[in-house]
């Protein structure tokens, strides 16, 4: 359970967007909070919606119908709807600014309104020279960037479909995905930068671009501006390009595909989920301007890598009309305050980061008050893990209490969050402050029942909403995609979240249900003893995961840790017993220098799960350091 003392109130009251939008909609729901309007957002969907897409200002042809009833996996929303994702972006005529990690200084290169553009219609020329059409796949392996961002709008411009890698994957987890969609046309970095150290990525590209002959056009972005290429493909570097095709706003349907995100399966290749371009615009508006309060003017950037789903979700961020701001490189360099630094420098009133970054910084033992004056930053959003109690109080003292804590929690499945943050409530450490708007979000036991308060169970969606995917790529008869999301009760979502729910109606997340400890029956949380060691100071790292043992299973759990000694492994088990239950104590603990993490930083919990269980590691592409998974199986192979 946890605490009862909020870390952040709201205090002088600001006209935000969200109470604004509950007092115009007062006639519709009757009341005066979030908790009135969440209840006629999912019992009434066609007046809110509705309501939402001319509250938030999107632009096109809404038509009569906001939504269809229809039961999960169905999603019909705004048939009669036309729009341009790209209109909207640009529309309120917000500038972006890009913040290299080669530049310790800070200092962002600029580009307006119209450079944007001027950058969108020369990607729009080599697209009409290659002859995308609308539905035709183009792809990018590119770091963060204004390359990246304008391939993404020509993109949506062209009504082409678009997927992303970041240039750090390897070229097995790249082809594996990409393969899949048969794309014209490539756009990728011959280099990227991390931590200081360029990395040259041109035999990458070569064989991506020898694995899917269906490429025929190669955009070359870089210093190193040379790339053996199949005869097939016609090269033009980026600093060639012209921008002789003018940008349309062709407007289409709300449910037209606007790019594929993918995603690690339980099995198989990787999923490639399709996101409608309404769908995600509508949801991404949603939750940038009612939950986390981004206004006109703001400046905002979303720490992540464009292999992320939250790229995509950043970009939404143009048509609130603030401004776009990117950082490209590592976070922890030249320090682990980098990110705060350059916040600092480019006036930040939003900055977006992992949990797990935030857990860098605070067992680095450094200060964010070292930075200095950071008065413009009113709101931290996090996500890509649960954000733990501990490590949100620290981040709340470090603000002297004055900053807005946005933890929200969802995933590339969906674009975007089942639960997430309220500017005009508490927030209390270790949960997120309830269902966003237009979710039917629940917790349910094993026999398809919703649980009381503070007990563990799956996190579902019991309705349809906008970003709900249009389906798997390659999937037809939506066989996978069904047995993906919807396995367990016929027409609802089942995330595969293990979740609780508070008296307050906030939601804890405890950790992925299909990497959840079953120990002698009773399901355990990994975050549990997370939390358990949360705070112990030579633990820097901590893994956990259930290895069949004695026809049972026993929990093992691996640790980074500056002190290895057996008496350190009782300490520790004595403080997991002491703060959980002696059901959460592990049957072994296990030193390694290193854990197995995905790109975006997550615990690969499941991957180390394989191990165990002697499997095959599935997704291993999607590993930032696989080799990880070599120690962790000696240890459990030999113990």
């Amino acid at each position: 359970m946890s605490q009862a003392v909020p870390l952040w109130s709201p205090q002088d009251m600001p006209e935000i967007a969200l109470k604004r939008f509950i007092e115009e909609s007062k006639n519709f729901h009757g009341g005066d909070s979030l908790t009135d309007l969440h209840k006629w957002s999912i019992e009434n969907p066609d007046e809110f919606w509705r309501k939402v897409w001319d509250f938030l200002g999107v632009i096109g042809e809404r038509g009569a119908r906001a939504y269809l009833p229809e039961q999960l996996p169905k999603s019909i929303f705004f048939p009669e709807a036309k729009l341009s994702y790209l209109e909207n972006l640009l529309a309120p005529r917000s500038e972006v600014s890009l913040v290299r990690e080669a530049d310790i200084s800070n200092k962002g290169i600029h580009i307006s309104h119209d450079e944007l553009v001027e950058n969108i219609s020369k990607v729009l020329t080599v697209f009409r020279a290659a002859g995308v059409q609308e539905r035709d796949r183009v792809v990018s392996i590119l770091p963060i960037g204004f390359e990246v961002l304008a391939f993404l709008l020509a993109g949506f411009d062209a009504g082409a479909i678009v997927a992303g890698a970041s240039p750090e994957f390897g070229d097995s987890a790249i082809i594996s995905r990409f393969s899949q969609l048969e794309p014209k046309v490539l756009i990728a970095a011959s280099e990227y930068q991390w931590n200081g150290k360029i990395f040259d990525r041109r035999e990458m590209i070569s064989q991506v671009l020898e694995a899917i002959p269906s490429i025929t056009n190669l955009i070359l972005v870089g210093e190193s501006n040379e790339v053996v290429a199949p005869e097939r493909v016609r090269v033009t570097r980026w600093n060639e390009l012209t921008n002789s095709k003018t940008i349309s706003f062709a407007r289409r349907d709300f449910d037209h595909p606007a790019y594929v995100l993918f995603t690690s399966g339980t099995t198989g290749v990787p999923k490639g989920l399709i996101h409608r371009s309404g769908g995600v615009l509508l949801k991404h508006l949603l939750e940038q301007k009612l939950h986390c309060d981004i206004r006109p003017g703001d400046r905002v950037c979303f720490y992540t890598t464009t292999g992320w789903m939250m790229w995509n979700w950043s970009i939404s961020i143009l048509a609130t009309g603030a401004d776009l701001v990117l950082f490209d490189g590592s976070p922890n360099y030249p320090d682990v305050l980098r990110l705060f630094h350059f916040a600092q420098a480019e006036k930040l009133t939003h900055l977006g980061l992992s949990a797990r970054l935030l857990d860098v910084i605070k067992e680095s033992g450094k200060s964010i008050k070292e930075v200095g004056d950071l008065a413009s930053l009113r709101t931290i959003m996090v996500t890509g893990s649960p954000l733990s109690a501990s490590t949100a109080t620290w981040l709340s003292r470090e603000f002297d209490g004055k900053i807005f804590i946005a933890p929200f929690s969802g995933g590339t499945d969906i674009a975007g969050s089942f639960t997430g943050p309220n500017p005009l409530a508490p927030y209390f450490a270790g949960e997120m402050q309830g269902p966003l708007l237009g979710m039917d979000v629940d917790v349910f036991d094993d026999a398809g029942n919703s649980v009381a308060v503070d007990v563990m169970g799956e996190l579902v969606c019991k309705k349809p909403f906008p970003s709900v995917p249009l389906g798997i790529w390659g999937d037809s008869e939506h066989a996978r995609f069904i047995g993906t999301y919807f396995h367990t009760w016929p027409g609802v979502w089942v995330h595969g979240d293990l979740t609780s729910k508070t008296e307050r109606g906030g939601i804890i997340i405890h950790g992925r249900s299909d990497a959840t400890l079953n120990i002698a029956g009773v399901r355990i949380g990994t975050s549990e003893i997370y939390s358990a060691l949360d705070g112990v100071g030579e633990i820097t790292g901590a893994l956990a995961i259930a290895q069949p043992w004695n026809g049972d299973q026993r929990i093992v759990l691996f640790l980074i840790s500056s002190d290895t000694t057996e008496e350190f492994i009782e300490k520790a088990k004595k403080i997991i017993r002491a703060k959980t239950s002696p059901r959460h104590v592990p049957g072994a603990i296990f030193f390694v220098r290193d854990l197995p993490r995905t790109f975006n930083g997550k615990l690969a919990e499941i991957a180390a799960t394989d191990v165990a269980h002697g499997r095959p590691v599935r997704n291993l592409g999607s590993l930032a350091n696989p080799e990880s998974l070599e120690e962790i199986g000696k240890f459990l192979l030999t113990s």
